[in-house]
């Protein structure tokens, strides 16, 4: 009697582990992008030179392949930097300060110029105020460079997404 019980409890695993198995390996993980899916992409020249633009375009241009494909992608970004005063105390001093970064990019056919793909990516981070305006300064640029390093990795995910999309 135990040993039936027993083959029956094992003969239901090994079925369980079966179908789970079987399961398992129909939900394939397919990623999201790859190599090939950025490739094709030049970057245009920001119009507006300043700090922020050339970090945003050498960003890019280090992650997006501009290898020649039978169908090229220029993109043009603009960028809508603010800043405002966060937890100001009574005293009227400025505890926090909040910097927003705003891109726009505009993906368009190499051949005629048309537009096939808008995106923006918005990011905002906040940094403490000091005594120190040095130490402010420091917070401030190190705070502008997080945000435009996570704008160029959104970037490169929307773009990514849209040649896939462009694929199907």
């Amino acid at each position: 009697m135990l040993k039936e019980g027993f083959l029956i409890l094992s003969f239901n695993r090994l079925v369980i582990l079966f179908f789970s198995i079987v399961v398992l390996a129909s939900c394939g993980f397919q990623p999201l992008y790859d190599n090939n899916s950025l490739s094709g992409f030049v970057v245009n020249t920001p119009g507006v030179q300043n700090e922020s633009s050339r970090i945003i375009y050498k960003g890019l241009t280090n992650v997006l392949s501009s290898s020649a494909t039978s169908e090229n992608y220029i993109i043009d970004f603009v960028i809508d930097e603010q800043s405002e005063d966060i937890d100001i105390r009574e005293d009227e001093k400025v505890l926090r300060k909040n910097i927003v970064i705003s891109v726009k990019f505009y993906v368009k056919k190499e051949k005629d110029e048309e537009e096939v793909f808008r995106g923006e990516s918005l990011i905002s981070s906040a940094y403490n105020r000091v005594a120190e305006p040095y130490a402010n300064y420091v917070n401030e640029q190190d705070t502008r460079n997080r945000i435009l390093i996570l704008i160029v990795q959104d970037m490169r995910r929307q773009l990514a997404l849209f040649r896939k999309n462009q694929k199907k």
